[in-house]
């Protein structure tokens, strides 16, 4: 009797203990919630197309979002940093032609350079898909945020995102005058091999007529000497010079609709890839010699126009998304990687693409619609 007196005081002891860990875990979550927020800022998500951004924590799918402070802090500079911060997720560049993405996500991807195979993993620039992923990964500035969504996304992004798709949102214009300036330098680790990297980066917003329309310009450069020494001349590899050229306005002619134009140039020039012979040199050290050292011309021309409007019904907003890509590039490489010349390839693409996304995103009691 006394034993199950004992068994039920205990009992209720540690109902009453789970209880109060409970509730002072509820009182400290918003506290946590708020600290985060102070650090990071809220990170929103717009991936989901609804008529309004959600916050990452109440959205029910597998995603990593990264807002403007959070990609600040983590020094993202390309596509690639991304490759450490999100899990399962691996976005390179494909190495046999710079700046062509070869993205995965969880195991998902096509290793290949080739631009009429497809990709599994879709990437879409201020809600334009990319048609082809050359020129994908060149360096990233004035960026507002970045949604990585893993697993099958054809219900919202159409094909080509079985792996996954990933959402980069460019700055908007701001109704309040608004400017940044950055500048880095940096370089290898061994002082005897390659040279310094430098960046400078610039942007100016603000409104143009009050209340109406914000206008917003932005440039960005970058010079790389080169990571590597090619032993076949000396001289540095994976030399780039990049540079970017960015507009945006914004025009809201009445409460209700709204116009937001896009238009961004890129002209780069760089190396032909690194290309490391095993047989010859050592797989885990920077020792290469190549006699064709290559070259990537390229020039790519993005632009976009959103308009959204306000209606009644559902309380929802129609959207609709108007696409431009053109991409043009020659280049040369060194595909056997030895001083010999036997297997040197020259390429050229050009590729040129509109789309259109026309859906309306609305609330109907507890049912919420998205449909286009």
């Amino acid at each position: 009797m006394k034993f199950k007196n004992m068994l039920a005081l205990s009992a209720s002891a540690v109902v009453f203990a789970a209880g109060a860990a409970i509730a002072q875990e509820q009182d400290a979550a918003p506290e946590r919630e708020n600290a985060v927020s102070r650090v990071l800022g809220t990170v929103t998500v717009t991936a989901t197309k609804k008529a309004n951004v959600e916050n990452v924590q109440d959205v029910p799918v597998a995603v990593t979002a990264f807002n403007s402070d959070t990609l600040d802090a983590l020094n993202v500079t390309t596509l690639e940093s991304l490759s450490y911060s999100a899990p399962n997720v691996s976005l390179d560049d494909v190495g046999t032609a710079r700046g062509t993405a070869n993205f995965a996500i969880r195991g998902l991807g096509v290793n290949s350079s080739i631009p009429s195979i497809d990709p599994a993993v879709g990437v879409f620039i201020d809600g334009v898909y990319l048609g082809v992923n050359s020129g994908v990964v060149v360096d990233l500035f004035d960026i507002d945020s970045i949604e990585v969504l893993r697993g099958p996304q054809g219900l919202l992004f159409g094909r080509n995102t079985t792996g996954g798709a990933l959402v980069v949102n460019t700055g908007n214009p701001t109704d309040e005058f608004h400017y940044k300036l950055r500048a880095s330098v940096d370089g290898p680790v061994d002082s005897d091999r390659g040279g310094a990297n430098s960046t400078v980066q610039g942007t100016i917003s603000g409104p143009l007529v009050e209340g109406k329309l914000n206008g917003k310009l932005g440039v960005a450069y970058n010079s790389d000497a080169g990571y590597f020494k090619n032993q076949f001349n000396g001289d540095n590899h994976g030399e780039a010079q990049t540079a970017t050229y960015r507009g945006a306005l914004e025009f809201m002619p009445t409460d209700a609709l709204t116009f937001l134009g896009k238009l961004e140039y890129t002209d780069s020039y760089t190396d032909g890839p690194t290309g490391q012979n095993r047989s010859i040199y050592d797989r885990y050290s920077f020792d290469f010699a190549i006699n064709n050292p290559g070259f990537s011309d390229s020039t790519t021309t993005l632009g976009s126009l959103k308009t959204d409007l306000d209606v009644d019904f559902g309380n929802g907003v129609i959207t609709n998304i108007f696409g431009y890509r053109k991409y043009d590039s020659t280049s040369s490489g060194d595909i056997d990687a030895t001083p010999l010349t036997l297997f040197h390839s020259n390429a050229e693409l050009a590729q040129e693409q509109f789309s259109d996304e026309l859906r309306y995103a609305g609330t109907f009691g507890k049912a919420d619609v998205t449909t286009g």
